[in-house]
Order: C-alpha cells, then structure tokens, then sequence
C-alpha cells in the first residue's frame, strides 16, 4: 500500500519506524510547514518532501495517509482529507478543544470513512487477557496516575495549542479507562497552575485531579501533573474483588496477595494499530481499525468534561 504522511515531527518519525519495515507498504512523501523537517523525513523514510499537503495530495496518490500535527492543527486538514475521500489515521488527541473533534467525526460519519486514531495502550498484545480478567472479575475502582515533565516543544505550554495536559497527555490514560472500564462521567475536578521558572510562558494547568463515575457503578480517581523533570510514573491500578491489576505502559501486573504475575508488553503497538488501519483500508472495512474516530472522539469528550468540571473557561 501507499502512504503519506502529513507532519513530519517525533510521533511521526516513531509509526515510520515501523512502517518503513514492512515490505508491502511504499512511502510517497512527507507534508510539513517546515519543508527542511520534511526533507530530513524523506532522506530516512523515503518519499519525497512537500511544503503542504495540498501539493502532496495533487502529486502523489497514496492509498492512506497519517496525520501527525500539533492539536491546534487539526481542521482543515482531515475536512481536506474526507473531501478527498481519503482514509486517514490521525494522532490523538483529535484537537485543542471540543468543536473542531466534533466537527470532523460528522463529516467523517457522513462519508463513512476508514479512520484509526492512535490510542496505542489499546493495541498491546497483553490487552485481550487483561479485558477477560476484567470480565471474569470486575474491577470497582480505578486509581491513575500520570505524574511526569513539560514535554520540551513550546506549543504544548499554551492552551489554544494543545489543549492541556489532561486533553494531550493524559488522554491516554482516560482513553484506557473507558476501553477497560465503559463509559464515564465526571463527578468532580480541580486544576491549578503552579508557577515554573523555567516555563515563564505557560498558560496550561500542571496540577490536574478528577473522580469519575463508570455506568457500570465503579469509581475512578485521577493525579496528573507535568510539574517534573522526568517522567515518574503512568500506571492505572484496577482494584477487584480480590485482585489488584497495574497497568503501565510496559506491563500489567496481577496481584492477588499470593502471588504477583508480571506480562510484559511483547509486541510494538504503534505498528499493530497501524497495520489494523491498513488492513481495514485495504478490506473497506472501518470496524477492523484498533480505534476509529467516532470511539475516539468519546475519549475526547471526556477529557473536554474534565478541564470543564475543572473551572477552566477555555475548554
């Protein structure tokens, strides 16, 4: 299949790392605002570098694309691509606020588009038996944590860019929440912004909680901070009837009080959910996809909910 790529930064670069390897998939170019990062993707990956997607679309016909931007660049982008009829997999979160995600999953619903949004912890190869565990026997309360730094690129410290960190960042974990867990509503938040010295333009709170409500009765309550300098910790802990579950992004740890049984993540995500997409792509078929728009835009309705429930104005 061929592929294009829309972005050229570091998320873009790590599904290229996969994708590149695979010898059924052709890379045709690369579309950045920066056409010297567009050029340094093309001499890697292959392909060829383009100023804007506009020019890149006319040229080159590639079978899917990825969409791989800073939140406040979604938009125009994926409305160009659905006008195109052109299936898209598109990094989360799905944008900086609330109405451009919504706005683009109609028109997508009304072009019945192959979509796939990467929300990789869904893709882990431990997630089937973590989810029949969960079956067998029913977590009540969820505790998560996402305590770690201020991502270094500027935009992500200014709120009309990227959201925040609960819409950027966390996302992931909420996302994991409702996959596991079902559909949530928030019960109460709180965020502030601690001042950092080092960060004298951020506008973005640092210091976010929140207690959910799952529709199936159970109690999730969430700590994400960007105050450190490293990332100390992304876990969700699941607590059962006896069983307590922690999920990290390398692992799921069982433990019962007895015995505690560690299953590592043993299969690259990001190339899983991306060769979902292709194979959904290549069969027509949008519920072969790890996760489409419509399921992501429920993650980011949430994460909007949160930052509202929050007292943040701007959400």
């Amino acid at each position: 299949m061929k592929i294009a790529m829309i972005g050229a930064g570091g998320i873009a670069g790590r599904h290229l790392r996969g994708l590149s390897q695979q010898q059924d998939i052709e890379i045709l170019g690369h579309a950045d605002q920066s056409i010297e990062r567009a050029q340094e993707a093309a001499q890697r990956w292959g392909g060829r570098a383009y100023p804007s997607q506009e020019e890149m679309l006319e040229r080159e016909r590639p079978d899917a694309v990825w969409v791989c931007v800073p939140p406040a660049f979604h938009g125009e982008i994926e409305h160009d691509l659905v006008q195109r009829g052109m299936p898209f997999f598109v990094e989360k979160p799905l944008s900086a606020d609330r109405e451009t995600a919504e706005g683009i999953a109609e028109a997508v619903a009304r072009a019945g588009l192959v979509t796939g949004v990467g929300y990789q912890f869904r893709a882990m190869d431990n997630m089937p038996e973590l989810r029949e565990t969960l079956a067998e026997t029913p977590a009540r309360m969820a505790v998560g944590n996402w305590l770690g730094e201020t991502p270094p690129v500027p935009w992500w410290r200014r709120h009309e860019m990227s959201g925040g960190q609960i819409v950027e960042q966390a996302t992931h974990m909420f996302d994991l929440s409702r996959f596991l867990l079902g559909e949530a509503s928030v019960l109460c938040a709180a965020a502030t912004r601690a001042p950092r010295a080092k960060y004298p333009d951020m506008d973005v709170t640092n210091v976010n909680s929140a207690v959910l409500q799952y529709d199936a009765g159970q109690i999730g309550s969430y700590a994400v901070t960007c105050l450190l300098d490293h990332t100390a910790t992304v876990h969700l802990n699941l607590v059962c009837d006896g069983l307590l579950i922690t999920f990290t992004g390398q692992s799921v740890t069982y433990d019962d009080g007895k015995q505690r049984r560690v299953v590592e993540v043993g299969n690259d995500p990001f190339l899983a959910e991306d060769r979902a997409f292709l194979d959904a792509v290549e069969a027509g078929d949008p519920s072969k996809v790890v996760c489409s728009y419509a399921e992501a835009l429920l993650t980011h309705r949430l994460c909007c909910d949160i930052r509202e429930a929050a007292g943040d104005a701007r959400a």
